[in-house]
């Protein structure tokens, strides 16, 4: 019995010494394991990776072993994060203007709302312009639903249609222009009409914002409509037809969220202004607003 105890611990001996002659004779390098071939690592990656030296196992032993971190996996992105990379979606809401105007007569009401929505390159833009008088009828009310690109981070070129449901007869318009930012404070527009009774028309609009102390913003705007031709029933003159200009002065409770009170006047040129003093209306108004500027 104990002379196989004897023999299966010289065996056992044997196999070890054998095992570590092995170890020896094998080169270090070739038990360094190649990162690069496992997941690539950038060279500026791999730079700033911290070493960790160690002492050669073999004589031609004489590179520190670079120790990277794997890459993330994309998964591991927070929810939202192309989004917050810059993929250029939009979902933007305007209500450029909520107002009421004091004025001599009957007081009234406008707004101008649009919303742009859609991606990096094609967008819908959605607007309505109405204007009318408290407590009496709707007089003036504009639709519109284009297609919008972006020229840039500031510009958009848009084409579409416009329907205009007051005043009567109705007008179905296409229209095709360009709005956006001409520097951070100036805003600029311009659009050509054409109706589905062969009309053309145009529009042309810019307003400025001056920044005051106290966040306080003030706001020059103005608006002119020309015609190529009369459209009686409508009272609209060839030539340059109407036009409003406002200065508004806004206090920003919070960048989206500004009440404000302004100034606006409004008036009608040339052949307009005829058909106008036939009808026995003024041709020109002044009102004293006050109003909400917001978006989300």
């Amino acid at each position: 019995m104990a002379s196989a105890s004897e023999s299966i611990r010289s065996g056992a001996v044997r196999a070890g010494a054998a095992a570590l002659l092995l170890a020896l004779a094998v080169p270090a390098g070739a038990q360094r394991l190649g990162y690069e071939q496992v997941w690539p690592v950038p060279a500026a990656a791999a730079a700033a990776a911290p070493r960790l030296g160690y002492e050669s196992v073999g004589e031609d032993e004489t590179e520190p072993l670079v120790v990277a971190a794997p890459a993330p996996s994309a998964a591991a992105a927070p929810a939202g994060a192309d989004a917050e990379a810059g993929t250029g979606a939009v979902r933007e809401y305007y209500f450029d203007r909520m107002e009421i105007g004091l004025q001599r007569g009957a007081d009234g009401y406008a707004w101008d709302i649009a919303a742009r929505i859609g991606g990096a390159r094609n967008r819908i833009w959605l607007e309505a312009i109405g204007e009318g008088t408290l407590g009496g009828s709707l007089d003036y009310l504009e639709l519109q639903a284009l297609y919008s690109r972006p020229l840039s981070e500031s510009w958009d070129v848009q084409a579409g249609l416009r329907y205009d449901v007051r005043p009567q007869p109705n007008r179905a318009w296409l229209m095709a222009g360009a709005q956006g930012n001409a520097g951070e404070p100036l805003y600029l527009g311009a659009f050509a009409f054409l109706s589905h009774r062969g009309e053309l028309g145009a529009r042309l609009y810019g307003l400025y914002d001056i920044g005051l102390p106290g966040d306080l913003v003030l706001q020059p705007s103005a608006e002119v409509n020309l015609f190529a031709q009369d459209i009686p029933e409508l009272g609209l003159g060839r030539g340059l037809s109407y036009g409003e200009a406002g200065m508004r002065l806004r206090y920003e409770v919070r960048e989206w969220f500004a009440p404000y009170v302004g100034v606006g006047w409004s008036r009608d040129f040339g052949r307009t202004a005829r058909f106008t003093r036939a009808a026995g209306e003024d041709v020109s108004g002044r009102a004293f607003l006050i109003g909400l500027r917001s978006w989300f």
